[in-house]
């Protein structure tokens, strides 16, 4: 069952809920990502959706988050309403840091990052430690080039036009109850897919960063394979306590790759317990 959105918020024809953005035209938006924000409280909290949706991703997440948080919520370039920038993780990153010194509550924030959103996420932290607070990442990936990597994008283009076709009740049964969206095809081009997994840029290692970060990596898998690399999120761990001991990394085996849409109210928690220090939700072990 979805949670009713929080008051003051527009409910628009796909299901998804979301605030006025504070980005007005198109101008700005060549300045500016397009983002929504929810909330007033004393403390910002970034959500960075993965690839090929929106920020309209986090919608059953946020009804779960504390009100006194102060969420910004924006579209990565290349996705949502920020279509007209191209994406790259560089350009992302420096986009999310205008963001955040532009509208964050003094000019800092905790970073909640999934998928392609990690990326990003550990990216921005890299480069510009000042205005992070701390992190919490799930689904984060490495890319490595192969003999296959120049196929990738047109195997996704194919699976996100495959994938909508089939119904969501039988998608939902076959993820653990995840509620899956069906993706924009306007969205999902092979231009897109290009720049996300762009053949003759393979993904690298990130530098070392300075913020207390908790990664975690989902560990159900089965019919779909589902299940995050636990070799991944252990090896960033390892960079990421060159700067901070307190970084870790974690799985949940009931857990599938998508699930902030599987388990919303979990995910909320998880964020919460280490934006506040407190212990994580039953479930986790650490790696």
């Amino acid at each position: 069952m979805r949670v009713a959105p929080p008051e003051h918020t527009v409910t628009n024809k796909s299901g998804f809920y979301n605030i006025e953005s504070t980005c007005n035209s198109s101008h700005s938006m060549s300045l500016e990502l397009y983002h929504t924000t929810h909330n007033a409280g004393p403390t910002t909290v970034v959500l960075i959706h993965g690839a090929l949706v929106s920020g309209l991703y986090w919608d059953l997440v946020i009804p779960h988050l504390p009100t006194s948080y102060h969420l910004l919520v924006p579209d990565l370039p290349g996705h949502g309403k920020s279509q007209s920038t191209q994406f790259s993780i560089d350009v992302a990153s420096r986009m999310i840091a205008q963001l955040i010194r532009t509208h964050a509550i003094n000019g800092s924030a905790h970073i909640i990052g999934h998928s392609l959103g990690a990326q990003v996420a550990i990216r921005l932290a890299s480069t510009d430690p000042d205005i992070i607070n701390s992190i919490f990442i799930s689904g984060y990936g490495m890319f490595p080039r192969t003999s296959i990597t120049p196929y990738i994008p047109y195997a996704a283009w194919t699976m996100c036009r495959v994938e909508n076709c089939l119904a969501r009740p039988l998608i939902s049964w076959a993820m653990d109850g995840a509620d899956i969206p069906r993706i924009d095809t306007n969205v999902c081009t092979i231009d897109l897919c290009r720049q996300i997994v762009a053949p003759e840029n393979p993904t690298e290692w990130p530098a070392p960063w300075p913020a207390r970060t908790l990664i975690v990596a989902a560990g159900k898998g089965g019919l779909i394979p589902t299940k995050d690399s636990l070799h991944d999120a252990v090896k960033l761990m390892e960079i990421g306590r060159e700067l901070n001991e307190e970084t870790v990394a974690c799985t949940h085996l009931s857990m599938r790759h998508p699930w902030n849409r599987q388990a919303p109210r979990l995910f909320a928690e998880t964020a919460r317990a280490w934006f506040e220090s407190k212990e994580l939700p039953e479930g986790f072990v650490k790696l």
